[in-house]
């Protein structure tokens, strides 16, 4: 118990030295492009700390990381050190939310949205109930996927639109979202599903943009529409089907 406990107090002493001595460093004048290869120790030179201490180490890093990225933002926009930084932070404190969320965005510009991705997703592991998570990571995946079919990356990413719909909190816009791809994607019938239960679920004018999107995504034909309908009228509260039908067969004759 002895022996552990000095390790710990020499490990957070060593801690303290480097955080020390790069704040430091921080706080003298920047050249014009300052070095963008700063020292990151391994996650793995803490493992033997406590939970408390660990997070207040990812603090200090986190300031630090702060301070690095807008140094060289203004500089040289060169950030090498950064995906290690991010690596230490979100580690030694899984979560700390807004670690993952700046992170996210701030690996764009180190040209590394692979990274921005793959620590959104251990964010998502790490905080399950947070609607944010999905939301960023449906965002990445249409938005960074590169060549590869947009179809698939469509349906990706109504998918993860889909989980963060059902956590709490979370914006009535997301469901919307998450309908529109998935009609993108190729996905028509679960689109329309959607749509459907955003009408039930939603506010005036999520409605109105359900009504508007049925309209396109339904068969136009009166008995075909009327059968598309039918099969539909499980996934709103009965007091509102009513007025869904009138508004999905407003003009039919």
């Amino acid at each position: 118990m002895l022996k552990r406990s000095v390790s710990v107090l020499v490990a957070l002493a060593c801690v303290a030295g480097v955080v020390a001595y790069q704040a430091h460093a921080g706080t003298k004048p920047a050249p014009a492009a300052g070095d963008p290869n700063v020292f990151v120790p391994s996650p793995k030179f803490y493992t033997d700390l406590s939970p408390s201490s660990r997070t207040s180490i990812a603090d200090a890093y986190w300031l630090q990381m702060i301070q690095y990225y807008g140094e060289h933002w203004k500089t040289d926009h060169r950030f090498d050190a950064l995906p290690a930084m991010v690596d230490l932070v979100t580690t030694l404190s899984p979560r700390f939310k807004q670690a993952y969320f700046f992170s996210a965005f701030a690996l764009i510009d180190a040209h590394r949205p692979d990274l921005s991705y793959h620590y959104l997703l251990a964010g998502y592991k790490a905080n399950p109930t947070d609607w944010h998570f999905p939301f960023y990571l449906g965002f990445f995946a249409w938005t960074y996927a590169g060549n590869e079919d947009r179809h698939h990356v469509a349906i990706v990413a109504a998918d993860y639109y889909s989980q963060a719909a059902k956590l709490p909190g979370v914006l009535p816009s997301v469901a919307r979202l998450a309908a529109a791809l998935l009609a993108k994607g190729g996905e028509k019938q679960k689109a329309i599903e959607t749509w459907a239960a955003i009408y039930g679920q939603g506010d005036k004018y999520s409605q109105q943009k359900a009504i508007a999107a049925l309209d396109a995504l339904l068969p136009p034909g009166k008995h075909e529409r009327i059968s598309a309908v039918a099969a539909l009228r499980d996934l709103m509260p009965a007091s509102q089907y009513s007025r869904f039908v009138g508004a999905i067969f407003r003009g039919y004759q």
